[in-house]
Parts: C-alpha cells; sequence; structure tokens
C-alpha cells in the first residue's frame, strides 16, 4: 500500500527501438578473447559507482554499450578522468607485477594474451610436428633396415688325425646359430657374407706333450693365412696333463673365406666337451 505506482517496477521486454539493458553472454565472451581491455572498464566503472556514489556520468554509457579503454577514459568528463586513470595505472601494475611472478611473457601492443601458441611461436610448433614425423618414420622403417647380426658357436663332434701331415682337426658342430653370414661344413667354416668379425677358440687339452695349442687360419682364393695361434706348456704328470688354451680377435672376412682349426700334433688328446672346446665368430 506504500507503493505508489511509478515506484513499481515491472519487467517487459525492450521494443524493436530500445536497447537491451545488462550484460549479456555474448558481451562477456567479446570482452574475455577479443577486447580484453574493455573487460577493465565493465568490471572498474560498477565498483567505482559503489564506492564513489557522489561521482557522476560513471553511466554515461548503457550497460550493453561495448567501451574500449580510451572510451572510458576520453569520452566521460573531467571531473571523471583522474579517478578513472588512477584505477586504470593500478590495474596495469597489478597485472604486470602477476605476469612476471607466473613468468608469463609480457603481452605486446595488439597482441591478445589468449593468443595460441601457433600465433606466438610458429617455429616451435613446426619443430614438435617435425619431431613427431621423424618418431613415427623410425618406428615403421627401422625394423626393416635393422642390421643383421650373423653369429655361430660350434661345439666339437669328433676330430681326425692326419699323420702324413703332423696335425689334427675338429669337425664341429653348430650349437647356437643366427644369420646366413656363416656355415659349418664338417671341419671348416665357410664365411658366406663380408664384414668385421669377432672369432673366438678354445680347445682343452688331456696331453703329456710339452707343449700343445691350436692354430686358426683362413683360406681364401688359394692362399693360406694364419689368423692367430695359441700354445700352452702341458704337465707331464698324466693325471694333471689338463690344460686349456683360448684365443680371440677381430677379423674383415670375406665372402668364401674359409675358416679352419688345426692343432699341430699328430693324435693329440683333447677333450670334446662343449664347455671345454668350442669355436666361434658373431658378425659386429
Amino acid at each position: 500500500m506504500g507503493r505508489t505506482a511509478g515506484a513499481r517496477r515491472t519487467s517487459r521486454a525492450p521494443g524493436p527501438g530500445e536497447r537491451r539493458s545488462g550484460w549479456g553472454l555474448g558481451t562477456l565472451f567479446f570482452c574475455l578473447f577479443v577486447r580484453p581491455e574493455s573487460l577493465i572498464s565493465f568490471l572498474f566503472l560498477p565498483c567505482v559507482t559503489a564506492l564513489f556514489p557522489s561521482v557522476p556520468c560513471l553511466y554515461s554509457h548503457p550497460p550493453g554499450h561495448l567501451i574500449s579503454e580510451t572510451t572510458a577514459v576520453g569520452s566521460i568528463p573531467s571531473s571523471c578522468q583522474p579517478h578513472l586513470q588512477t584505477e586504470l595505472q593500478s590495474l596495469r601494475r597489478e597485472v604486470s607485477r602477476l605476469q612476471q611472478r607466473s613468468g608469463a611473457p609480457s603481452q605486446k601492443r595488439g597482441e591478445c594474451p589468449w593468443q595460441s601458441l601457433w600465433e606466438q611461436s610458429p617455429s616451435v610448433l613446426e619443430a614438435w610436428k617435425d619431431e613427431a614425423r621423424s618418431r613415427r618414420r623410425r618406428a615403421v622403417f627401422t625394423p626393416r633396415h635393422r642390421k643383421k647380426h650373423s653369429i655361430l658357436h660350434l661345439v666339437p663332434v669328433n676330430i681326425t688325425s692326419k699323420v702324413d701331415s703332423d696335425v689334427t682337426e675338429v669337425i664341429w658342430q653348430p650349437a647356437l646359430r643366427r644369420g646366413r653370414g656363416l656355415e659349418a661344413q664338417g671341419y671348416v667354416v665357410r664365411v658366406w657374407d663380408t664384414g668385421i668379425y669377432l672369432l673366438y677358440s678354445q680347445v682343452l687339452f688331456h696331453d703329456v706333450t710339452f707343449t700343445m695349442g691350436q692354430v686358426v687360419s683362413r683360406e681364401s682364393q688359394g692362399r693360406r693365412e694364419t689368423l692367430f695361434r695359441c700354445v700352452r706348456s702341458m704337465p707331464s704328470d698324466p693325471d694333471r696333463a689338463y690344460n686349456s688354451c683360448y684365443s680371440a680377435g677381430v677379423f674383415h672376412l670375406h665372402q668364401g673365406d674359409i675358416l679352419t682349426v688345426k692343432i699341430p700334433r699328430a693324435n693329440a688328446k683333447l677333450s670334446l666337451s662343449p664347455h671345454g672346446t668350442f669355436l666361434g665368430c658373431v658378425k659386429l
């Protein structure tokens, strides 16, 4: 009953020629992502009005009208400008202080602070894309072009002795084989793939001859070449006449080479156990 008709508030839809009051979601998104400086004006003007109710002209623009920083300061009466300029400078200092504390890069003139990585530094994103493509390429092509290492480890099966040439030879069988670069054929090893190889040999002797050992050689195009040899002194007591002779080396072998292990003693006594006598070749 105490209310008058003029004081009663009614809500109605705006007419065709009237401007809708208040801030909509479209205005808020515009301030955030298109013109962030307008957000200062929208957030700042109501606060100043509440703190300084005696200051006129703070709503010289309609609530739905977007104003820039220049418009907010330059288009209002001179009585309001000192307050606005002081608050705007304080806000600028606060934003700069927060950016320095967080380590964020300072905003350049005309650059949006929410600019994407592609817009701010396209070279960084392009380098990241190149690295990703390179990783995918390595994942696809590395298994196909992976170098295959030929491995051949031999253990003895039997021995043969030649009295006329005073040698004893070992007949081998593969205990481990990988790849096709090496092949065991009786007492010789054939090389089918040219490359750098690690060659090792051991023989466990059980002989009372004062010295025993083996010679590892290569035959290529009718020529014989000694790769390495091993010599061991043997005890004279038959019960203690055990000694092993091990040697190894790295060599450049060619396709068609033939490797042999010979003991320069006829009727040499040696162990045929796989852990005492063996021969191996690994492509590096």
